[in-house]
């Protein structure tokens, strides 16, 4: 199980060494499997099909929030 978290940067699972890849900010936890994201590059997000409710299998975590 990911320890996803509100306020983490994540992108999609498997692109996280790409140039080229959509980041997001956690905004919040809708239940015990999908999340809220804002999209920071909305372009991309807009390419590769997502929407802002997004299933935490799918999510890999770039950089932590400190808290």
């Amino acid at each position: 199980m990911l320890d996803i978290k509100l306020a983490d940067l994540v992108t999609l699972k498997g692109l996280s060494k790409q140039e080229e890849r959509p980041v997001g900010i956690v905004k919040k936890k809708m239940d015990s499997r999908t999340f809220e994201i804002f999209w920071i590059n909305e372009n991309l997000a807009t390419r590769f099909a997502l929407v802002s409710m997004v299933k935490s299998h799918r999510l890999e975590v770039i950089s932590k929030a400190d808290r």
